[in-house]
Order: structure tokens, then C-alpha cells, then sequence
């Protein structure tokens, strides 16, 4: 579990990127972030590993509020994040990418004297749930879009995580490719129990994959609920930039969105 209690995000500049949120990720479940660019998603996702500081409020996890330096270091440890420009370094090998993820877990000395076996038996293993076992030993800079993304997952995979946060990790790739790499990341928190928030524009991925949606716009939430209550009225709300919250119960005709509807693809 994972907690955002009256939080509200304003950066140095007086950009106001989140408004006061209240919201809980319960264990194991797969959340999609639907909204558009600005909404604050990327803003929400990175308060929950400390990467943001919330101006007001807090966020909360099972082991306490980590405004706590001790409890926000453990949390990044066991938090896996997957990127949408994949953040891997090029000249290094699949397996020396996926190693990285482990460097959360050595002091800087230990960092010095190199990963153990364990550590790289558990890196390959990861490697090979992505299904890219047999290119573990080559660069990263010559594998696929959808490859790359692949061994972000298993980097996040590596460190064991409690937590995987994912920015827009399919924003990149081309429709085939994204619903495959997005299929893998959701089976693999299934089997694994891992809570996933991931963000996403793509209406029809977030109705197939998700458990739960919580959709954002102008920096608040303005709809919080399963997929299938997703009609007209709240993608509206969403994508039409409203701020006002919409009762499950409500359905209205879309009008000018009934494309998108049909597309599930917003910019």
C-alpha cells in the first residue's frame, strides 16, 4: 500500500503541478494514470518514490511517511521505474543495464568491488522473464525500441520491487509493439503480486490492462474508478479539461470525442 495524503505539488517557477490529492494504491493491483500532457501524471508518479517533494502533504507506505530519509531510501530500493526514453546506456550490454537496478542495494564501496553471482544469476533470470536471454551479452544500442523497453523491465524487475512505477513506458513504440511490452509488464506483476501505477494516453490499453483507472486533468483527479465505467462523460472530463469530478452513474453523448473514443489514442 501506498498513500498520497492532502498532497499538492508547486515547482520553484509557480507552476502548480498537482492540486491537494488524497489517493491510496492498494497491493498487487495494476492502476492506469489516463490524462493529457500537463495533466500531472508524471508529477503524481513521482511523488510516490520521493523523486517530487510534495510542497504540502505527504505520502505515506507501510512503513511510514517518507519525509523520513531512512524510509525513503528502503522505498526506492524495493520501487522499480520504467521510463518512456528507456534510459539505458548504450555501450554497455543487456545484462550490465539490468545490474544497474541492483546498485540500490550496495553502499559506495561496495559498488566498487562488482555485482556477486547471485546477483548476476538473479539479472539473468530477470532477463530471460523479458524474454531476451539471448541477448544478454550484447549493447543495448543495437536492440529494438520494444527490445530496450524490455530490459527496463527487467531492470526493474532486478531490484525485487514491492512498487513499479512507469512513466508512459509505451509512448514511443509503434501500437503492436506497445500492447505486447505493456501485456508483459501487467502479466508479470500479476504473477509476482508487484503494485504497478503506470501512466498512459492510450484509452483502449488502460480498458484492457487495467484493474483501476484514475484519470487527471489541470492537476487533479477527476475520475477514479474500474475501467469499464469509463464512458463518454468521464473521458470528456478527462481529456476536455475540466476539473470537475464525474459520478460513475453519469453517460452522455461525446459528440466531437467519439473518434478518439473509437481510436483510444490522445495527444
Amino acid at each position: 500500500m501506498i498513500r498520497v495524503e492532502s498532497a499538492e505539488v508547486v515547482y520553484p517557477n509557480g507552476t502548480r503541478a498537482l492540486n491537494r490529492t488524497d489517493v491510496e494504491f492498494a497491493g498487487g493491483a495494476f492502476t492506469v494514470l489516463l490524462g493529457a500532457s500537463g495533466a500531472g501524471k508524471s508529477t503524481l508518479l513521482r511523488t510516490l518514490n520521493g523523486l517530487v517533494a510534495p510542497s504540502t502533504g505527504r505520502v505515506v507506505v507501510e512503513s511510514g511517511d517518507l519525509r523520513n530519509g531512512r524510509r525513503l531510501r528502503v522505498h526506492r530500493r524495493r520501487t522499480g521505474m520504467i521510463f518512456q526514453q528507456h534510459q539505458l546506456i548504450g555501450r554497455l550490454t543487456v545484462l550490465a543495464n539490468v545490474l544497474i537496478g541492483r546498485l540500490g542495494y550496495h553502499t559506495t564501496l561496495r559498488t566498487c568491488l562488482g555485482f556477486s553471482a547471485s546477483e548476476k544469476r538473479l539479472a539473468l533470470e530477470a532477463i530471460e522473464r523479458v524474454d531476451l536471454i539471448a541477448y544478454a551479452l550484447r549493447r543495448a544500442d543495437q536492440l529494438s525500441g520494444g527490445q530496450q523497453q524490455r530490459v527496463g523491465i527487467a531492470r526493474a524487475l532486478v531490484q525485487q520491487p514491492s512498487l513499479i512505477l512507469a512513466d508512459e513506458p509505451i509512448a514511443s513504440l509503434d501500437p503492436a509493439t506497445a500492447d505486447r511490452v505493456l501485456g508483459l509488464l501487467h502479466s508479470i506483476c500479476k504473477a509476482d503480486g508487484i503494485t504497478a501505477v503506470v501512466s498512459l494516453h492510450q484509452l483502449e490499453f488502460a480498458r484492457r490492462y487495467a484493474d483501476r483507472v484514475v484519470g487527471l486533468a489541470n492537476g487533479a483527479i477527476v475520475f477514479d474508478g474500474p475501467p469499464g465505467k469509463l464512458g463518454a462523460a468521464q473521458v470528456t472530463a478527462i481529456y476536455g479539461g475540466t476539473t470537475r469530478v464525474i459520478d460513475d452513474s453519469q453517460q452522455t453523448e461525446l459528440g466531437p470525442m467519439e473518434h478518439r473514443l473509437k481510436t483510444g489514442t490522445y495527444a
